[in-house]
């Protein structure tokens, strides 16, 4: 019988040690996934004004400075008011401050200052200004972009500055 008891004992333990190789004991993950609790960023009810939530894309791929692409977590929205998506692209990495120097060498060739200085949620963020060119007219568009711990958090793309800001408050990092 106690042959049985040890057997039992050592098939427990091992269950054990198992699920804990192969569960992220912080939130339950398999450990493919991000390790940012994404709906603590990436609102989905409770959104400001003239915006609605659309989707999650897990796998999306975000260009970083015209030569990197990342894996990001991104909300995908729509401005009422506009007809234009707007979105929350959340990109873990180990190094959040690197990677937004990274991003911000895309418009290193600009010809006027992209960057102006803000904050979101008492993090410091960075406005970003950029231009795309819609029925031979240059339009400008506008992101927020600051970073966690983990992460580096880009919300926006939208001609509407206030969309933008309404829609980064909206997160809770």
């Amino acid at each position: 019988m106690s042959k049985k008891i040890i057997i039992l004992s050592i098939f427990i333990t091992a269950s054990i040690f198992m699920s804990g190789c192969i569960f992220d004991k912080n939130n339950g993950t398999t450990g493919n996934e991000t390790k940012t609790n994404i709906s603590d960023i990436i609102p989905t009810t409770n959104l400001p004004s003239g915006i609605t939530f659309l989707a999650i894309n897990k796998d999306a791929n975000v260009d970083i400075n015209n030569n990197i692409t990342v894996k990001a977590i991104e909300g995908i929205y729509r401005s009422n008011t506009d007809d234009e998506d707007v979105l929350i692209d959340v990109i873990n990495t180990e190094t959040p401050e690197a990677l937004f120097n990274e991003y911000k060498l895309q418009y290193k060739d600009a010809n006027y200052n992209p960057f102006n200085e803000t904050s979101i949620n008492g993090h410091k963020a960075t406005w970003v200004k950029y231009y795309i060119t819609k029925n031979g007219n240059q339009i400008p568009k506008f992101l927020i972009v600051w970073t966690t711990k983990n992460s580096m958090i880009k919300v926006g793309g939208s001609v509407d500055p206030q969309k933008v800001i309404d829609l980064a408050a909206a997160t809770k990092s």
